[in-house]
């Protein structure tokens, strides 16, 4: 079997929500509910969270978590993940989690892995999961146009609800699997004109001729880009049960 290794990158200096991973949400911090949601994952052979601040490294120790420091050097989650997985050479399967996602979809991420692992020449995968129009609609919501194989057409923040293509239009979660060796070109590549223009760098590996299988979720949850999200996520509370109805601690 193919060993799996899920990094979830979180850095402080965020420049829209400085010190996010750590702002507390549901009585612990925000990480915390990604790591938690984590460990509860079928086929994830090694956990890690990657960091270059020692605020964020003190913290996932205390909840338990495993830590590799990251050069602050790196400009981009993506690269962070890249630069833990140069380290584990064992990792025919890296998974690339967010650190802002505390309800995230166990069952679409599992499916996921299992995809990657019972397809060797998958080089790539992602997440998306079905929208309404309005929301669909919005700049700030990254879509996904897909194929009729499942494959990635394109993502884009433009609204493309009233497209002239057939595609199947999907929010897009990101969420990435990568075959550890596309991983490591896709953060040698430089930004193509695509992904500078959209702010997207899942661009880049279509420009270089990547297909990115996506699986479709159907448990979409609430990420947190700002404080304004993460107190309405507050309000809320937590969703107790999510991924086949398996219990997760929080």
């Amino acid at each position: 079997m193919s060993r799996v290794l899920a990094v979830i990158p979180a850095r402080y200096a965020a420049s829209r929500f400085p010190g996010k991973p750590l702002a507390p949400l549901w009585g612990k911090p925000l990480l915390q509910h990604v790591w938690e949601r984590a460990r509860a994952l079928k086929g994830v052979d090694e956990l890690v969270v990657a960091t270059d601040d020692p605020r964020i490294e003190s913290s996932a120790r205390a909840f338990g978590a495993a830590v590799e420091m990251t050069s602050p050097a790196c400009t981009s989650g993506t690269d962070r993940v890249a630069e833990v997985a140069r380290r584990h050479a064992d990792a025919a399967v890296v998974i690339n989690l967010q650190g802002d996602e505390p309800e995230l979809d166990v069952g679409a991420v599992e499916r996921l892995i299992a995809e990657m692992r019972a397809t060797p020449e998958l080089g790539m995968a992602t997440l998306g999961h079905e929208e309404g129009a309005a929301v669909l609609r919005t700049p700030d919501v990254v879509k996904v146009g897909m194929d009729a194989d499942g494959f990635a057409l394109y993502f884009t923040r433009r609204d493309v609800v009233d497209g002239p293509g057939a595609e199947r239009r999907l929010r897009h979660v990101g969420v990435y699997g990568f075959r550890r060796d596309v991983l490591l070109a896709f953060a040698a590549w430089p930004p193509g004109r695509a992904e500078q223009e959209e702010r997207l760098e899942q661009l880049r590996a279509l420009e270089h001729g990547i297909r990115i299988r996506v699986l479709v979720g159907t448990e979409p949850g609430a990420g947190v880009d700002t404080p304004e999200q993460l107190a309405a996520l507050e309000r809320r509370g937590p969703l107790r049960e999510r991924g086949r109805g398996r219990r997760v601690a929080r």
